[in-house]
């Protein structure tokens, strides 16, 4: 069975539904723990990265279950340029089991420790509007060159969020 442990942005449902265009009520999500890892800020973004070494306690993550072949080329197109999948083994009641999870690809974590229950109150919302708009270009570009427009994206996303707010 396809596991993805997902510890950034794809834990909120909201966000996950944007990138897999349809409802996430038949996926099983259950909380899950990843030791020695932390979380950091990706540098001049708003999403983390994992990074792992035994000094660090561990972090909170969702594990995902029920992907279809479609939601995950779209979840790969969503995170391609900058992570990579790899596997990873868990814990996951009481047996070892290999879960895929996203691997920093194209990005340099910062100094900065990020908090996913910080990030939803500050920024889940923009975080939506601009997976959204991300995910318009999905089957017209490859991610490699719909990259260039990221930046376009975002500050379309600005707008589109300050007009609703």
């Amino acid at each position: 069975m396809s596991q993805f442990l997902f510890y950034g942005t794809l834990r909120s449902r909201a966000v996950l539904e944007k990138v897999i265009a349809r409802s996430s009520k038949n996926l099983e999500l259950l909380p899950i723990f990843v030791p020695n890892s932390e979380l950091r800020l990706v540098v001049n973004e708003t999403f983390p990265v994992i990074v792992f070494s035994h000094n660090y306690k561990g972090v909170e993550g969702t594990l995902v279950r029920g992907l279809k072949p479609e939601d995950i080329l779209r979840i790969l197109f969503f995170e391609d340029v900058e992570f990579t999948p790899q596997f990873l083994t868990l814990g996951i009641d009481g047996k070892q089991e290999k879960v895929k999870y996203f691997s920093q690809k194209g990005v340099k974590p910062s100094d900065k420790y990020w908090s996913f229950e910080e990030w939803r109150q500050s920024n889940e919302k923009l975080s939506v509007i601009t997976a959204e708009l991300w995910m318009d270009l999905y089957g017209k570009f490859t991610a490699e060159e719909a990259n260039q427009y990221w930046n376009d994206i975002k500050k379309k996303a600005i707008k589109k969020y300050q007009f609703q707010v």
